[in-house]
């Protein structure tokens, strides 16, 4: 497990902590992509960084993992300690994700089911459960499981990590990089990206993929280009 810190100005600190599964399928290594694309939109070193953790770990490059589409979402309605989440954050969380599934998937899928409740849906193949815990002091912001079937996301509702939202909730950049993590997706070295993995400055709390990560998306996801 991998733990990031995100450090304000403002003494803010988001973290974000990100779950690899230890027995994942593996599909084809990046030497066979490289292989098969022709095309000076692709970059191997970035390809690298953002489908097998070659920035972080350079040499213990992780298998590539990437979700069969189109996806599921749950979103639980209460914390672990069983206290109901507002609908606000409920539907903002979903809409964000309803957007970054199909951003994330290369444009090749989106989401094809929501469900709420109490329950779980971890553990089932197509389905992404989001949970929620509220911790003032615990500095995680959020965590997911790396392109695992059945893997999830869990946000943090302590006030630190809205980035200063009237609403509350969690900010949109967050949602979007656990999503990416969920979907197969690592930190990468550049502010300008959303899986960029340090310290972020407030204006980009609702940043969108970069032009590099939308691209790499479509061929991690093999959309035609």
């Amino acid at each position: 497990m991998k733990f990031l810190r995100y450090a304000l100005p403002l003494g803010v600190v988001w973290t974000c902590a990100c779950t690899v599964p230890s027995s994942p399928a593996a599909p084809s290594p990046v030497a066979v992509v490289e292989s098969t694309i022709v095309s000076s939109q692709f970059e191997a070193g970035f390809y690298r960084a953002f489908l097998q953790n070659g920035y972080e770990a350079p040499d213990h490059l992780e298998p590539i993992r990437t979700l069969k589409g189109p996806l599921r979402l749950y979103l639980r309605n209460q914390d672990e300690a069983g206290r109901g989440i507002d609908a606000t954050t409920l539907n903002s969380t979903e809409r964000i994700l309803r957007d970054s599934a199909w951003i994330w998937s290369g444009e090749t899928f989106g989401v094809a089911e929501v469900a709420r409740g109490a329950g779980t849906r971890e553990k089932v193949p197509g389905w992404i459960t989001v949970k929620w815990r509220s911790s003032a002091t615990d500095d995680r912001c959020g965590r997911s499981t790396v392109g695992a079937e059945g893997g999830y996301i869990e946000f943090n509702l302590s006030s630190s990590c809205s980035c200063g939202m009237a609403s509350g909730g969690v900010y949109p950049r967050l949602i979007r990089h656990e999503l990416g993590h969920a979907m197969g997706y690592y930190h990468t070295d550049s502010l300008a990206d959303v899986m960029y993995g340090q310290a972020i400055p407030a204006e980009t709390c609702d940043a969108l993929p970069s032009d590099r990560e939308r691209r790499h998306a479509k061929f991690a996801y093999g959309a035609p280009y």
